[in-house]
């Protein structure tokens, strides 16, 4: 009986060795595959960003200063589109999104679109930005409910001048509110607001890209969340009411006319 019990506890020994053996070598294989992931992510960032973002992801590359909209600074960890809640960091996705599409402006694209690279060094891209931004664990999306087949247009007209969007955004949309002249980010940089009727839309030009900005916000911007101050349908009426507003609406794909 002693010999079997002994027996047995060498057994567990062993296995127990083997399974930290086992984890070990996972551990390890995926600490590698990290690593080879930011190694091209570091290399495509030389290559793609590092002339507006800077060599450290500031925001402060040497062509920065020609823009009429500053650079992004990653290190301070706050990105306006996000499908997460307002102060959370963005999915994985959405940084792949923002990438892969760019980001519209009124006189042109403020950052280009990536979409020419392959995924891989987008994925890569992702990875630099994490890690500038601090970014680890996993974070989870806002649920998006499915968008009403009828547009109440009236609904959002009220929910529009409720919450005050004419205080920035002005009474038809056009971004001349009485507030426009005075906005600043989270930096003290002077910021615009953008013309509504124009149909560009930075974070994109489809229905769900609108609700988001509304349930989100724009973190670093003046633009808050309004999860707490309307409900869903309210929302969706101002996404519909805000979309009504463009003389020539922009397209789904990249946020342009």
């Amino acid at each position: 009986m002693t010999r079997i019990v002994i027996a047995l506890a060498a057994l567990a020994t062993i296995l127990g060795q083997c399974a930290f053996a086992v984890t070990a070598s996972a551990q390890s294989a995926a600490g590698g595959d990290r690593a080879r992931l930011l190694a091209r992510g570091d290399s495509v960032y030389v290559e793609q960003c590092v002339a507006c973002h800077g060599p450290k992801g500031d925001g402060q590359g040497s062509g920065a200063y020609i823009l009429s909209q500053a650079p992004r600074n990653f290190t301070l960890g706050t990105f306006k589109f996000r499908s997460t809640r307002s102060g959370a960091a963005p999915t994985d996705d959405d940084l792949l999104r923002t990438i892969t599409q760019g980001i519209a402006g009124e006189t042109g694209a403020m950052m280009p679109s990536f979409a020419a690279l392959p995924e891989s060094d987008r994925l890569a891209l992702v990875a630099v930005v994490k890690r500038f931004a601090g970014i680890s664990g996993p974070v989870n999306p806002i649920r998006v409910p499915p968008e009403p087949a009828r547009r109440d247009l009236d609904l959002g007209a009220r929910v529009y001048e409720r919450l005050q969007c004419a205080t920035c955004h002005g009474p038809d949309g056009k971004g001349d509110g009485p507030s426009s002249i005075t906005l600043r980010d989270d930096q003290k940089r002077r910021i615009w607001t953008p013309d509504l009727t124009k149909g560009i839309y930075k974070r994109g030009g489809s229905a769900t890209d609108a609700y988001l900005s509304f349930a989100t916000g724009l973190d670093g911007t003046p633009m808050p969340s309004y999860a707490d101050k309307a409900s869903a349908d309210e929302l969706w009426a101002l996404t519909h009411f805000v979309q009504s507003l463009a003389k020539n609406p922009a397209t789904e794909a990249s946020g342009t006319k």
